[in-house]
């Protein structure tokens, strides 16, 4: 009687692999719906009723590129590259949860401001993180 060999998955595994391009695609999309949205509540004062779909599509947004940090630093991505997108994530959620009580009346648009620069670094550093992973594996794929 032979015994059934149980092979061992390789690194990273299938479901990380998985994991992080859905993650990768969610901060993606997530991120071009916001900007759309966000622009058009920015510039048009008739489109307020949609800053709750805004809102959440940023707290999506968020969610996935912590999932994308934390599968990143899996993969192999360096450590502070992972971190640093946790942070910059949590600094877009709390600007975006709390920005209608920062700098009212004829400032307010610095708070916009900012708040769309870090928005626009949160899915950046999802594509910085993505294009690291993309060379790691070409570079295990050449031998390099």
């Amino acid at each position: 009687m032979t015994q059934a060999k149980v092979e061992t998955p390789t690194y990273p595994s299938t479901l990380i692999k998985m994991t992080f391009t859905v993650a990768q695609w969610v901060v993606r999309i997530t991120g071009i719906l916001a900007l759309i949205l966000g622009l058009l509540i920015w510039t048009e004062s008739g489109l307020r009723s949609l800053v709750p779909i805004h809102m959440l599509i940023g707290v999506v947004l968020v969610l996935g590129l912590w999932l994308l940090a934390a599968t990143a630093w899996q993969i192999g991505v360096p450590p502070g590259l992972a971190v640093g997108a946790a942070i910059l994530g949590l600094i877009a959620l709390v600007l975006g949860l709390t920005q209608t009580s920062l700098l009212q009346d004829s400032t307010h648009w610095i708070v916009q401001v900012l708040h769309l620069i870090v928005g626009m670094a949160a899915v950046g550093i999802g594509e910085m993180i993505g294009g690291r992973v993309r060379r790691q594996k070409l570079a295990a794929s050449t031998g390099s």
